[in-house]
């Protein structure tokens, strides 16, 4: 089941035409490598987007993220534990 998270990260991407790829991100001081995008969405807030992101990173875990073009901010959404 998802654990929801909801805290800021910092985040390495890849804009690119208009796409966006996480690529890595800092959670509790330790870093996680985006392995592979599994889903990807978007949401409207008023004139703005917020882009979510599936990933799984180098150790199988799955991890939901968010980034919000309003603040240019990205959030960790919520966790997937057992």
């Amino acid at each position: 089941m998802y654990q929801d998270i909801d805290e800021n990260v910092d985040m390495i991407a890849l804009f690119n035409s208009g796409k966006v790829k996480p690529i890595k991100f800092r959670w509790k001081d330790r870093p996680v490598k985006v392995v592979q995008v599994t889903g990807k969405w978007k949401s409207d807030v008023g004139r703005y987007k917020v882009r979510h992101f599936a990933v799984v990173d180098d150790n199988d875990n799955f991890f939901q993220l968010a980034y919000d073009e309003r603040d240019l901010r990205w959030t960790l959404e919520k966790i997937w534990v057992e």
